[in-house]
Parts: structure tokens; sequence; C-alpha cells
């Protein structure tokens, strides 16, 4: 079964999320809590990680893309399968993807082990 990764809201009140970088490329497969993906709040940048096995499938955000929090950007899909055509309501919760925060350095990059909705 697919799952869905979504722009999370990683902060109170946040509407959009912009979107830094995939780590991980469309047609790779991505293992449960490895980092996905960044994307930048107002206050830092956050690695994303996979809540699920699967592979990187039906990718609608590129780096720089302000994204509306739960839309969905990509799926994580099992071999063979093909990502749904058509993107769950936003708001939808998110499943495949968790938000992971890691301070690295200087930069306002972080990580934790939370759930991405």
């Amino acid at each position: 079964m697919a799952l869905s990764v979504v722009m999370p809201a990683l902060e109170m009140a946040q509407e959009t999320g912009k979107l830094v970088s995939w780590l991980k490329q469309e047609g790779e497969r991505v293992r449960k809590g490895e980092m996905l993906l960044e994307v930048e709040t107002d206050k830092a940048v956050v690695e994303i990680e996979a809540a699920g096995d699967g592979i990187l499938a039906g990718v609608t955000a590129k780096p720089g893309d302000v994204v509306q929090v739960g839309r969905t950007i990509a799926w994580l899909v099992q071999p063979g399968e093909s990502p749904p055509a058509a993107a769950p309501a936003v708001g939808s919760p998110a499943r495949g993807a968790r938000a992971s925060l890691r301070r690295r350095g200087a930069s306002h990059r972080k990580r934790a082990s939370t759930s991405a909705v």
C-alpha cells in the first residue's frame, strides 16, 4: 500500500514549508527512519525521515517550492506498485514521513524523532 509523503507542520500556525532538497532520488528504495528530504520553516531547516519502507515515487515538489502544509509531495510505494493518481485532500494525516530535527553546526538544521502530523 502506498504511503503519502506530505509537507509536515513543524511549527504552531505554520501554513507552508519550503522544500530545500530531496535526500533520496525518485525510484530509490527508502527504509523507515532514513532521511528523505529537508524542509525550511521560518526558524530552521528540518530533515524529514521516512515513516515506512518503500520506493520514492510520484514526486510533485522540487527544491525551492513552497508547499502548503498537508499537501502530498511524493509517495512511498512497493515494488511494482504505482503512486495513486490523485492526491488526498490537504490536511490528510502524514503517513509517509516524520519530522526529524537535528542541529548542525552554526546552521539552523535540527533533528528529533517526532511525528510529522
